[in-house]
């Protein structure tokens, strides 16, 4: 690929996987967060109903990020032209902790389960992507420094 291309497609790709993941996690903490708090007052019935619709409208907001994390991480990775001692080690990790927000976050948008077991889940994969990103920050930080 030319130079500028390549660059732009870099940078889009770059781009394409926080906007996926800030969606992906910034739904999981607002739903955790405000709607579970929010829809713990209303009565079984309502609530069942009121899950039954958030899942429904919360899917394509999790399944897209979903497909598109995947796609463009695997570009940003077989784009990586320097890859410093130990990236794979805390790669490994970050795609362990990716896996379980995935799998969790699939769960919660296609599964009928208690609003504690839901909370507990939610919470979990709150961690993991805090986890995530932070890992993602010091995985960053390496491959700049091998640069420097």
């Amino acid at each position: 690929m030319d130079s500028i291309p390549g660059a732009v497609m870099s940078v889009l790709m770059r781009w394409l996987h926080i906007i996926s993941a800030v969606t992906l996690l910034g739904g999981v903490i607002y739903a955790r967060y405000v709607m579970a708090p929010a829809a713990a007052g209303l009565a079984e019935v309502d609530r069942q109903k009121f899950a039954a619709a958030a899942r429904e409208k919360m899917r394509p907001l999790v399944l897209v990020p979903v497909f598109t994390i995947v796609i463009s991480g695997a570009y940003n990775l077989v784009g990586k032209s320097n890859i410093p001692p130990n990236y794979f080690l805390w790669f490994g990790l970050k795609m362990l902790l990716a896996l379980h927000v995935i799998a969790v976050s699939f769960l919660l948008v296609r599964a009928s389960l208690t609003q504690e077991k839901n909370n507990r889940l939610m919470t979990g994969v709150v961690y993991s992507g805090m986890a995530v990103v932070l890992v993602s920050a010091y995985l960053r930080f390496l491959s700049n420094w091998l640069q420097s």
